[in-house]
Parts: C-alpha cells; sequence; structure tokens
C-alpha cells in the first residue's frame, strides 16, 4: 500500500462506518475523483481476508469478510433476526438490485403499498435512506454495507446474476408502464357508431 491508501485504511477503520468519498477528499487534500480511484484500487489488498472493503457509488467501508458470516449469524442471533417472509425478501431484492429507488418506484414494482416492510428492512439494517436530489421528499432506499458484507460480496455487481435480475425487473416496469397507457387511453367511438340511434 502506499501513503494515501494506507491513510484511506486508517480513516475508514477510525469511522467504523461507510464514508463519503467527498469526506475522505476533504481530508486528505485530493479530489473527489482521485478518491474513488483509490479505494477502487484497494479491493485487490482484501481478496481472501477477514475483513473486505465494499464500496456504493456514494461511500465506501471495511467489513467483515464472507468467511465470518457463519459465526456472525450466530453472534447475532435474537428476536430481532428472525426469518424475513416472503414479501420483505422480494422487496429487499428490488432494492439490492434496483437501488437508488424509491419507495414509489418499489410500490410500482411490487404492485403493492410497502410502506411497513421498508420500516421493518429499515429497523433491521438491512436497507438505508439517501437524500433524493432531484425529490427531497422522496428518499431514496439502498442496501446497507452490513447486507452486502454478509452476502460476501464487495459491491452489488459482485451478486449472483445481477445483470439478469436487473433486466427482469426493468421488464416488469415497462410492463406496468405500457399497460397504464393502454388503459389511459380513451375510448373512440367511430363515425358509424356515433350516428346509430337508441
Amino acid at each position: 500500500m502506499n501513503t494515501l491508501e494506507q491513510k484511506i485504511e486508517a480513516l475508514l477503520l477510525y469511522k467504523n462506518e461507510p464514508v463519503g468519498y467527498s469526506w475522505l477528499a476533504k481530508y486528505l487534500g485530493i479530489t473527489d475523483q482521485e478518491s474513488r480511484e483509490i479505494v477502487s484500487g484497494m479491493s485487490r489488498y482484501y481478496e481472501g481476508r477477514g475483513i473486505t472493503l465494499v464500496t456504493t457509488n456514494d461511500d465506501a467501508a471495511l467489513m467483515t469478510g464472507g468467511i465470518a458470516t457463519d459465526i456472525i449469524r450466530k453472534l447475532t442471533s435474537s428476536d430481532e433476526h428472525k426469518e424475513l417472509s416472503k414479501q420483505a425478501l422480494e422487496t429487499l431484492a428490488i432494492i439490492v438490485y434496483r437501488s437508488p429507488i424509491t419507495k414509489v418506484e418499489i410500490d410500482y414494482i411490487r404492485g403493492v403499498n410497502s410502506v411497513f416492510i421498508l420500516r421493518n428492512l429499515l429497523v433491521r439494517g438491512l436497507i438505508e435512506k439517501k437524500t433524493n436530489l432531484v425529490d427531497k421528499r422522496s428518499p431514496l432506499y439502498v442496501p446497507t454495507h452490513d447486507l452486502l458484507s454478509y452476502l460476501g460480496v464487495r459491491n452489488k455487481e459482485e451478486l449472483p446474476d445481477f445483470r439478469i435480475l436487473e433486466q427482469r425487473i426493468t421488464a416488469i416496469e415497462e410492463q406496468h408502464k405500457h399497460e397504464e397507457r393502454i388503459s389511459a387511453e380513451p375510448l373512440v367511438v367511430g363515425d358509424h357508431d356515433a350516428n346509430k340511434t337508441v
């Protein structure tokens, strides 16, 4: 590791939570882009180790590696960590594979209101809210670093069949939009029908 990489590693350990690239850049006197590139290059140092570097589009964190998943699962076993329902798993999968995503978009894909499921996933620490710069009234939901670490991946692109499932979710969205457009089209009555007498 070079000096900057060592400093970033130290800062990530010190913060013990996801750290934004802009925050790292500020304290290291480098640009945001340099921060992203350095962090990206550091991933190779943690391959096959007990800790791993988990990254998203906004931040990075040092987390426990997949090799300790079973042990950590036993340590964190409690009522709060009971198995998720089918609906919760469905919602979580949408967030993991499609994030960042709003509640409206999640509801649109699922076809039902997801407010209580999202609250449950937030309490469990599986997802988190991010500020939506386009519409601050509608937060974005993303998977937490803890979840990605638990799944044994460094970023969502490493998830099984990521591209395939991402395309399937997109197809579902497009199908819903198509159906809505059809149902919204006005019923056109032909001239021959309009001239009929009742």
